[in-house]
């Protein structure tokens, strides 16, 4: 397996765990992990430096004259330019729009400019990422279902304090507050996993049938629950609205089964995977 290619896939792990961490501490405020995000951030941008710098010395010149060379190239562009902005405003937001910009040129880079030298290391690449597909989305499946349990159990508990009904089952389920973290913590790392899922997929889809994987039924359907996840977590934090929360997550959460059962069964691109 060629060297470069495993560090570029250890760059994109370490965006990726810095995009959710940074992300985390967007949405449910902790320092702690905020602090994580920027730590693994400094090891990627280095690596990122230096794979830039191999590749022009390898080439003898700067790397930019082809589109994949502009593409890798841009992508540590916009990661530096983000961190010199993350660095003069202290927004996290910023930060995390030029890390997603960042991770996506990476991706398109890494998984559409690879030489193959044989049939058998192609299937090996393929074997990989449909591992990390698969198993995020796996994944993004468990943490939806638990947060929806969570979700269910906020609503019982508050129903039973609204009406003050302290019984056995009242007792016997998790406190109000602990639904409430576990409910909004979950649904958080099912979308990051979701997220990590569908672009592996896309991008992959791009090389194996065409722009064609973009209309796929499953494609739309992942990517509309993402879309539906991020508006109400979006919602949450900014009107508190928690009830409502814990309600809308139910429902979605039927949409992810939906998705996952239904449309699977009529997806092009999950076929050629099988």
């Amino acid at each position: 397996m060629d060297m470069m290619f495993r560090i570029q896939e250890i760059i994109l792990l370490l965006y990726f765990i810095s995009l959710s961490a940074l992300s985390y501490d967007l949405f449910l405020r902790n320092r702690q992990v905020r602090k994580v995000s920027l730590y693994v951030l400094t090891p990627a941008v280095v690596l990122h430096f230096l794979s830039v710098v191999q590749l022009g010395v390898q080439l003898g010149r700067i790397p930019i004259l082809t589109l994949a060379e502009s593409i890798f190239s841009l992508s540590f562009v916009f990661i530096l330019l983000g961190i010199i902005h993350f660095m003069k405003t202290k927004s996290e937001f910023i930060l995390l729009f030029y890390l997603i910009i960042t991770i996506f040129l990476m991706t398109v880079y890494t998984f559409s400019s690879l030489n193959f030298s044989s049939t058998a290391l192609t299937l090996e690449i393929v074997n990989e990422l449909l591992i990390v597909h698969v198993g995020s989305a796996l994944a993004a499946y468990v943490t939806f279902f638990i947060g929806m349990l969570n979700a269910v159990i906020y609503l019982v508990q508050r129903r039973n304090l609204k009406q003050k009904k302290f019984n056995r089952s009242f007792f016997s389920l998790f406190s109000i507050g602990t639904a409430e973290k576990v409910m909004l913590r979950l649904t958080f790392i099912g979308v990051i996993l979701m997220s990590i899922s569908i672009i592996i997929g896309i991008v992959w889809g791009l090389q194996i049938i065409g722009p064609n994987v973009l209309f796929d039924p499953k494609v739309i359907g992942t990517v509309c629950v993402i879309i539906l996840y991020s508006f109400i977590l979006a919602g949450v934090k900014l009107k508190q609205e928690t009830t409502k929360f814990a309600v809308y997550s139910i429902a979605i959460f039927v949409l992810v089964m939906l998705n996952y059962l239904i449309l699977s069964e009529i997806s092009n691109f999950h076929f050629w995977s099988l």
